[in-house]
């Protein structure tokens, strides 16, 4: 967690703030991929408070990406990192079994990211 955190931060630099945001929510993705399940097993079973620790902290992270990248008019301002969030968890779970885990969630993510419209 603290990764990702620290990774946010770095990306707070980024010229581009929509694509920063994605930068960091593929990397949270890959995260929640590998680890299968492992913040809300914490969560239900072995140590909320870490897990709500954990979940606060990326949380906090990615509303500063998030806040950046709408006031940079990149991301629609509807928009909450909860939202965003809970995307993710829905992605991870459904990936975790296929062979290469973490680029399924990518190309799922960059799917949602990008909507399935051809441009």
């Amino acid at each position: 967690m603290e990764t990702l955190c620290t990774r946010a931060g770095n990306l707070l630099d980024e010229p581009d703030p929509g694509q920063a945001l994605a930068t960091w929510l593929h990397a949270v993705g890959a995260h929640a991929v590998a680890n299968r399940g492992l913040g809300a097993s914490l969560m239900r079973d072995g140590a909320p408070a870490l897990g709500e620790t954990c979940h606060d902290m990326i949380t906090k992270a990615g509303e500063a990406l998030l806040t950046r990248a709408q006031a940079a008019d990149t991301v629609r301002p509807d928009i909450t990192i909860t939202q965003l969030l809970k995307l993710l968890g829905a992605i991870a779970p459904a990936t975790e079994q296929d062979a290469d885990g973490p680029a399924e969630a990518g190309l799922l993510l960059a799917i949602a990211i990008n909507g399935v419209h051809a441009r």
